[in-house]
């Protein structure tokens, strides 16, 4: 066990039995020094409500769906931890994967925020140690055109060994550990952005403070429902997103 605290916190709407798997899996592989919060984010199927019912955590149920980043912030005040795992509600974790961020984090003080290898329920790779977002990068995301694959595999860093430790531009905000009291002193995620480019935007923020790091020591398998896919609603949530991140951080073609 570690001589610090450690928290997490998981903002959850709709989906209960990926939230379930989620919730179970990190309770049961985390010790008492960590702390768990939950933020229902007025989910309509009453996801908090559900949880409630199997686990012990701190919940935080909302009047209103305030998006994720600002889900995510209803902590800053609460936390008392050294580190801070942000965690989506369709993440599994493994007995080694907070010890072993934490563990890095330990040995790399010029580090504000990490994030570890993702990989899909079949065991095959998430690329999520991005570069910074690129207009044809996530054009190329969307389109699969042959001469646009270049832009999103150079975006997605696919080149480098992703077995190897690297500084990285972007960690993935469906799992991601930062420094509690950076986490704190830039306020948290930005509220402008209700859902897609909050991780973008809090990783260079971050950088600020210190490095951006990807550690495939540690693994999470991640149930992603690549949702911008199949909703026009979500997708134009993410266009928009886009254009917030391009006017705060300059914008970038390729």
């Amino acid at each position: 066990m570690k001589d610090y605290k450690i928290s997490g916190s998981i903002v959850v709407y709709n989906k209960p039995d990926d939230a379930y798997q989620t919730v179970k899996s990190v309770l049961e592989n985390t010790e008492e020094n960590f702390s768990l919060y939950i933020i229902d984010n007025a989910s309509p199927e009453k996801v908090s409500a559900m949880l409630k019912q199997h686990f012990a955590a701190n919940y935080i149920d909302l009047g209103e769906n305030v998006g994720f980043g600002r889900g995510h912030n209803q902590v800053l005040d609460v936390i008392d931890s050294k580190y801070h795992f942000i965690i989506n509600p369709d993440i599994l974790i493994n007995q080694d994967t907070i010890n072993n961020l934490c563990d890095f984090m330990d040995s790399h003080p010029d580090v504000s925020i990490a994030c570890p290898k993702v990989l899909h329920p079949d065991g095959s790779i998430q690329y999520i140690a991005k570069r910074k977002p690129s207009l044809m990068a996530l054009v190329g995301r969307r389109i699969p055109l042959p001469f646009l694959k270049g832009f999103e595999n150079r975006y997605l860093a696919k080149e480098m060994d992703q077995d190897t430790d690297f500084e990285v531009d972007f960690c993935t905000g469906c799992f991601t550990v930062i420094r509690t009291d950076v986490f704190k002193e830039i306020a948290g995620f930005d509220p402008d952005y209700f859902l897609y480019f909050e991780d973008a935007d809090i990783t260079m923020r971050a950088k600020q403070k210190g490095k951006a790091w990807y550690v495939p020591s540690a693994n999470v398998v991640h149930l992603w429902h690549r949702e911008t896919a199949t909703s026009g609603k979500r997708f134009m949530t993410q266009v928009k997103s886009m254009f917030i991140y391009f006017k705060k951080w300059g914008f970038k073609l390729f």
